[in-house]
């Protein structure tokens, strides 16, 4: 085989979104930590695993794999602490303390299911499912925009999204990165085909950059009792009456146990008091994008 055609085979097995995602990961430091790529001086995290180009660097990886050494990759939002809280873009996140999720308290909306260290996905009705999505109705289903708290803060109202993870409970292997949150409205439930296929995005946790959020498993006593609450402007919700969250955990720390689930709680929203920090930023944020969508330039 020509080396011109070996590099093309390579080109074809990467150019899976799933095997590119494998490949980097493979090359990268294995388990629980982040890793880049010096030879290139690019970090892994932050390739866009759909282009063309990426697949080719991939390849090469395959070929020069030895070349990769681990790092240390900085979280835009470090929510390690008891607590901890911040904004990215126009959304507020916080870390909670253990909450009540039994029957009638949540219900979740899509449950990401691998044996993988990265694993992606979003919710729908469609069967077959496209991504690392439970297959159960129970856990990955349709969400109208009506079932969708909504929480008044500093003045602002925002949509709350509750995230429960699943890791290790070791000091080493606590941690995971939550790296890419999309948010989509859409007239149907039953919708599949991600990018292309999920309706309108109207949040995107990537748009200044490469933003990933840091979580530790051990702050919360296990599976079920809740870990991160997301809020995303209430004013964003325009153009649909389903809503599709789209998630992948694990690029800069892996995945090492059971699952990553997303639901709402049900009844009267528990009160939160951001930080006078965050709760500037955010109505900065909020005021700016009015402000440009009135100048018909959004």
């Amino acid at each position: 085989m020509k080396a011109k055609d070996g590099m093309e085979v390579l080109l074809n097995f990467a150019l899976s979104r799933k095997r590119l995602i494998s490949l980097l990961r493979l090359f990268g430091a294995v388990g629980n930590s982040p890793f880049v790529l010096p030879v290139f001086g690019l970090a892994a995290s932050s390739m866009r695993v759909s282009t063309r180009a990426a697949a080719y660097l991939a390849a090469v990886m395959l070929i020069c794999g030895g070349f990769c050494v681990p790092a240390i990759a900085v979280p835009t939002l470090d929510l390690t602490t008891s607590g901890s809280d911040g904004n990215i873009g126009l959304a507020y996140f916080v870390q909670i303390d253990a909450q009540s999720t039994g029957t009638g308290v949540i219900e979740p909306f899509v449950r990401l299911s691998t044996n993988q260290a990265i694993s992606e996905g979003y919710n729908t009705d469609a069967r077959p499912l496209e991504l690392d999505e439970n297959n159960s109705p129970q856990f990955t289903r349709s969400l109208l925009l009506t079932d969708v708290p909504i929480v008044d803060m500093g003045g602002t109202l925002y949509r709350e999204f509750m995230l429960d993870i699943n890791q290790k409970g070791t000091v080493s292997g606590s941690l995971l990165s939550l790296d890419t949150m999309e948010i989509y409205l859409a007239d149907a439930g039953n919708l599949t085909g991600y990018p292309g296929g999920l309706g309108t995005l109207i949040y995107d946790m990537d748009v200044g950059g490469d933003e990933w959020i840091l979580l530790d498993y051990k702050l919360n006593h296990g599976s079920g009792s809740g870990d991160m609450l997301a809020y995303i402007p209430d004013s964003l919700f325009v153009g649909g009456d389903y809503v599709y969250l789209y998630s992948i955990f694990g690029e800069n720390y892996a995945s090492n146990a059971g699952f990553e689930e997303w639901a709402i709680r049900i009844g009267e929203p528990l009160p939160v008091i951001p930080s006078p920090a965050s709760i500037m930023l955010g109505s900065i944020g909020i005021g700016l994008v009015g402000w440009l969508r009135r100048s018909r330039t959004l």
